[in-house]
């Protein structure tokens, strides 16, 4: 392939960090079964991710805490099989009922820090949604950071970018989905990943995976190629290696760089 000659760097990458999946197994919509989560995770140890968040959802008020920890920790046990470390979490999905789980303590933050990955419902523009900002808030005042997953997901016309870099003022950390970036159906979600990420208000990408086939797989590889191609590797490295380390170990996070435009006399060369 040309992109390969051309940028070698991106072949056999490894120690990536997956901050975003339900590789667990059959406790939510993703992993149905532990058979497919070793698959999961074979094809995860073969395209160099070192490690792996589990993030099943949590909606407030069905989930069970303790089936996510007793599967979680199954899944730590299987997955040093394949050389994988797995650090446990959740997505929290934030309505109304959200809030009081918040004030009492029932999330579930990524496993030793303050940072909780959560999710608006994708299938509501995030304009509609009234109550956007309460959970996030009550987040805040009690020491947790939130870490919105797939933010391209929530605008399902053209994405705001002022509301992305008003997250961020508040102290938000912003991911996007590799299925978003690498997207071939549905140009909205795309064109709005591209837009954060080309604007330098990503700090996360991750794999969402769902499945062993099909666009929501374990690997990142992919995704990383074509960011280091577009923006540069300085940003696919911070994007898909460096923050993600980071964001698991509690650590300051990297500021993505903007994408390089293009000048006059670069136009003229092309």
């Amino acid at each position: 392939m040309i992109f390969y000659a051309a940028f070698p760097y991106c072949i056999h990458m490894k120690n990536y960090v997956d901050v975003h999946s339900h590789i667990a197994w059959d406790i939510d919509d993703g992993i149905p079964s532990i058979e497919e989560c070793e698959k999961a995770l074979e094809i995860a140890a073969e395209d160099g991710v070192r490690m792996i968040a589990s993030t099943p959802h949590l909606i407030p008020g069905r989930t069970d805490l303790a089936v996510i920890e007793k599967r979680q920790m199954q899944l730590k046990e299987v997955a040093r099989e394949f050389g994988i470390e797995i650090r446990m979490g959740a997505e929290l999905f934030m309505n109304r009922v959200s809030m009081d789980a918040i004030a009492k303590g029932m999330i579930r933050p990524y496993e030793g820090t303050n940072r909780q990955l959560c999710e608006y419902d994708v299938r509501r523009d995030l304009s509609e949604i009234e109550y956007a900002d309460e959970p996030l808030y009550e987040m805040k005042v009690r020491g947790i950071t939130p870490v919105i997953a797939h933010v391209e997901r929530y605008f399902h016309k053209n994405i705001d970018l002022d509301v992305i870099r008003n997250w961020r003022k508040q102290g938000c950390i912003i991911q996007v989905n590799r299925t978003s970036l690498l997207a071939r159906g549905n140009k909205t979600v795309r064109n709005n990943a591209w837009k954060v990420v080309d604007a330098g208000l990503a700090d996360l990408v991750a794999t969402d995976t769902h499945r062993t086939s099909g666009p929501r797989i374990p690997v990142l590889s992919d995704v990383y190629e074509e960011i280091a191609i577009r923006n540069g590797e300085k940003a696919a490295r911070i994007l898909c290696i460096d923050n993600p380390a980071s964001l698991l170990a509690g650590e300051s996070l990297k500021k993505v760089p903007e994408k390089p435009k293009k000048g006059l006399f670069g136009w003229l060369r092309k």
